[in-house]
C-alpha cells in the first residue's frame, strides 16, 4: 500500500463499508457484496460528506469527476484489515489479545478468563455474544466475532479503554469469512468441536477443518487445547512444534488434569495436577463440561505464567455468566430449582442435563425448541437426548426465524417418547413450566440464555426467559 494512500487513510475521520453510515469525514470501502454492490453507492457516499472513497477496482471503472478522492485497489477484500490497521493505528498492539472458539463454551471460557485477568489487576475486555466487556462498560454486538470494521473498532476502544488483554470469541462463520485477518492473537484456546452450523458449513468435515483452520498459522503463539476433544487431538499432531502449548483433560493425559470432581453443598470441588502437584479447587459452578472451561482459564493463565495459588484464588472467586447455566431461582432450602442456558447444540444440552443428574436426584422438567432455517438435523438429536435425561419435556418456539413455528415443533415431536407437552408460545410454555414444579424438581429453560427477543417471521421481538421467570414466580406453588 502506497505511503500516498495511508496518509490519505490516516487524514480521514471515521471509516466505514456501510454507504448508509458514512458522515463527514469518512473513508467508505466500496465492496461489492453477496446482496448489494458498494459501488453502487459511492455518489451517495460522497454527497453524505465522505472524504475519501476506496473501492475494488476488479470489473468496475468509476470516471465521475468529484474534488473527493476515489481510488480503485485490486483485493479490496483481503486489503480491508490492513486499510483498518492504517486508521487505527494497529490498536490491537497496544495490548495482548486471546482468541477462543470450540462449539460450545466460548463465552463461558472468555467471561471467565477475563474475570481472572481483572481479578489479577490486569485490565481486560471481553468481545463476544455477551458484546464487548469492559470493567465498567458493555456494549452490544450483533455477531458473536463482529465484521472486521466493527472489531477493529472495539479493537480501538479496548486501547483507549486501556487495556491490557481482550479476550475474543472466534466463531467459525468469522473465520472463514476472513474478519480476524491480520488480527494478531496472543494465544488461542479450543474448547471442542461438535455438531454445529451446518446449514452454512454443510457436512461435519468441513465445520472441523473451520475451526482447526485458526490453529493453521501459530508459530511461536501460546496455544491451549482440550485432549478430550478429538479435534483438539488432531490440531497437537499437526501444530507447529515452535508453538508453546500447554493442553488439559479430564479422562486422558495432559499437562493440566482434573479429577476427583466432587459436587456438595451447591458448590463443586475437583483437583488439578499440575507439574506433579496436586490442587483442589471449590467453585460455585457445577458441570463436567464447566470443569473444561474452567480447565482452560487455568491453563491460560498459567501458560502467562500467574503463580498457581492466585490463579487458584480467582477461579475461586467467579460468577456465573448471563444465560450459561444461570439460576434464576432457588427452592425454600437453597437448591437450584429454574435455570437458564444458552444450549443450543445437542452436546451442549446433553452437558448440561448430565450435570443436573449427577448433582440431584431430582424430577427435571426441560424447556427446549430448534432454531429455524438452521441445522434440522439437530431437532432429531436433541429430542433423543430429551428423552434420556429429562423426566417432562415441554417444547416450544425457540427463534423459529422464517420457517413455520409448526413444522419444527412437528419435527421435535415425532423422535420425543418422554412424557411431553407441546406449547408453541415460548412464554405460555414458560409459564406452564413453573406450574408443573414442585418440591424436588428442576426446571431447565434451554437455547436462547442471555437472548432478550425473538426472531419471528423476520421480526425481532422483545423477549426474555429470565424476565419471563421472574416475573411470573409466583405459579411456583410449593
Amino acid at each position: 500500500m502506497s505511503e500516498s494512500l495511508e496518509q490519505l487513510i490516516k487524514l480521514c475521520s471515521d471509516v466505514t463499508n456501510n454507504s448508509k453510515e458514512v458522515k463527514k469525514g469518512s473513508l467508505f470501502i466500496a465492496l461489492p457484496g453477496s446482496k448489494h454492490d458498494g459501488r453502487d453507492y459511492i455518489s451517495e457516499a460522497i454527497k453524505k460528506g465522505a472524504s475519501a472513497i476506496i473501492y475494488e477496482k476488479k470489473n468496475f471503472i468509476y470516471s465521475s469527476k468529484v474534488k473527493v478522492p476515489v481510488i480503485g485497489i485490486d483485493n479490496l477484500y483481503e486489503q480491508q484489515a490492513k486499510i483498518l490497521n492504517i486508521f487505527y493505528n494497529d490498536a490491537p498492539k497496544t495490548f495482548k489479545v486471546i482468541g477462543v472458539t470450540g462449539t460450545n463454551g466460548k463465552t463461558s471460557v472468555a467471561g471467565w478468563l477475563s474475570q481472572c485477568l481483572n481479578q489479577l489487576k490486569y485490565k481486560t475486555g471481553t468481545i463476544g455474544t455477551l458484546g464487548y466487556v469492559v470493567p465498567g462498560k458493555n456494549y452490544k454486538t450483533s455477531n458473536t466475532t463482529p465484521d472486521i470494521i466493527t472489531l477493529h473498532k472495539i479493537l480501538n476502544n479496548a486501547k483507549k479503554d486501556e487495556c491490557k488483554f481482550v479476550v475474543m470469541e472466534v466463531s467459525s462463520h468469522a473465520i472463514d469469512q476472513n474478519r480476524i485477518r491480520n488480527i494478531e492473537f496472543d494465544a488461542k484456546i479450543l474448547t471442542n468441536v461438535t455438531r454445529d452450523h451446518l446449514d452454512y458449513h454443510k457436512t461435519i468435515k468441513k465445520y472441523h477443518d473451520t475451526k482447526k483452520r485458526f490453529f493453521s498459522d501459530v508459530q511461536k503463539k501460546k496455544i491451549i487445547l482440550n485432549l478430550d476433544d478429538s479435534v483438539g487431538r488432531e490440531i497437537l499432531k499437526e501444530i507447529d512444534s515452535k508453538s508453546k502449548i500447554i493442553t488439559y483433560a479430564i479422562n486422558r493425559k495432559a499437562d493440566l488434569k482434573a479429577n476427583k470432581i466432587v459436587y456438595k453443598n451447591n458448590k463443586m470441588n475437583f483437583d488439578i495436577l499440575w507439574q506433579k502437584n496436586t490442587y483442589q479447587v471449590n467453585v460455585n459452578i457445577f458441570g463436567k463440561y464447566n470443569v473444561h472451561n474452567i480447565l482452560s482459564v487455568i491453563a491460560t493463565l498459567l501458560m502467562y505464567e500467574f503463580p498457581i495459588m492466585k490463579i487458584i484464588n480467582a477461579i475461586e472467586k467467579l460468577q456465573n455468566i448471563s444465560g450459561r447455566n444461570e439460576v434464576v431461582h432457588f427452592d425454600k432450602n437453597g437448591h437450584p430449582q429454574v435455570i437458564i442456558d444458552y444450549a443450543h447444540t445437542p452436546d451442549a444440552l446433553k452437558n448440561i442435563l448430565k450435570s443436573l443428574g449427577e448433582i440431584s436426584l431430582r424430577e427435571i422438567i426441560l424447556i427446549f425448541g430448534c432454531g429455524g432455517n438452521r441445522d434440522k438435523g439437530k431437532r432429531e438429536q436433541m429430542a433423543l437426548i430429551a428423552n434420556k435425561y429429562a423426566q417432562k419435556v415441554i417444547i416450544t418456539n425457540d427463534n423459529p426465524r422464517d420457517e413455520d413455528p409448526r413444522n419444527i415443533l412437528d419435527e421435535i415431536e415425532k423422535f420425543l417418547v418422554v412424557h411431553y407437552e407441546v406449547i408453541e408460545d415460548r412464554n405460555d410454555a414458560i409459564k406452564r413450566g413453573l406450574k408443573l414444579l414442585k418440591s424436588g424438581s428442576i426446571l431447565l429453560i434451554a437455547g436462547k440464555g442471555h437472548e432478550n427477543f425473538q426472531e419471528i417471521k423476520g421480526v425481532k421481538k422483545l423477549f426474555s426467559d429470565k424476565n419471563v421467570v421472574i416475573s411470573n414466580k409466583g405459579l411456583i406453588k410449593h
